[in-house]
C-alpha cells in the first residue's frame, strides 16, 4: 500500500470522527492529512511528508482557534424560556413566597424585588434561581 493510500485513509478516518464533535478541529487537521497525502503522491519523502502535514495541521488549527474566538456561540440562558410565563398561585407561605402552579407541576416562588402580595390569581415569572420561581404581577417587557 502506498503512502499516500495510507494518509488518505486517515484524512478520511479523522474527517469521519468530525461528524461526531462538530469542532472543526478534526477537519482542520483532516486537510492537513490530505495535504500530505498530495506530497505523497509526489513522491517526497516521508520526513518532508510528516512536516508538511504537521506545519499545515499547525496552521489550520491555529486559523479554527482564531475563527473561534471572532465568532463566539451566544450563551443562551436555560431559563430564558420560563420569563413572562404566566403560573397561577395555589397558597401563600408568607408575605414573600407563595405555592405556585406552572407547567402543570408545583413550584415555590418568591416575590421579585419591589412586588407585594395582592389578589391575584395569575402571576408571571420574572427570574428562575434553580427551582425557584421570582414572579411579579406584571409580565416583563
Amino acid at each position: 500500500m502506498s503512502s499516500s493510500t495510507i494518509w488518505l485513509i486517515l484524512a478520511a478516518v479523522i474527517i469521519s470522527c468530525e461528524i461526531f464533535t462538530t469542532t472543526f478541529y478534526l477537519l482542520a487537521i483532516g486537510i492537513a492529512f490530505l495535504i500530505a497525502a498530495a506530497a505523497a503522491s509526489l513522491n517526497l519523502s516521508l520526513g518532508i511528508q510528516f512536516g508538511i502535514c504537521g506545519f499545515v495541521a499547525l496552521i489550520a488549527v491555529l486559523g479554527v482557534r482564531q475563527w473561534k474566538i471572532k465568532h463566539p456561540r451566544p450563551i443562551i440562558p436555560a431559563d430564558a424560556d420560563d420569563i413572562g410565563q404566566r403560573v397561577q398561585i395555589e397558597t401563600w407561605k408568607d408575605p414573600q413566597h407563595a405555592r405556585v402552579k406552572y407547567r402543570g407541576s408545583h413550584w415555590d416562588a418568591v416575590l421579585a424585588p419591589n412586588a407585594q402580595q395582592n389578589d391575584n390569581e395569575y402571576w408571571y415569572i420574572s427570574a428562575r434561581h434553580g427551582a425557584i420561581l421570582e414572579i411579579s404581577p406584571q409580565a416583563a417587557q
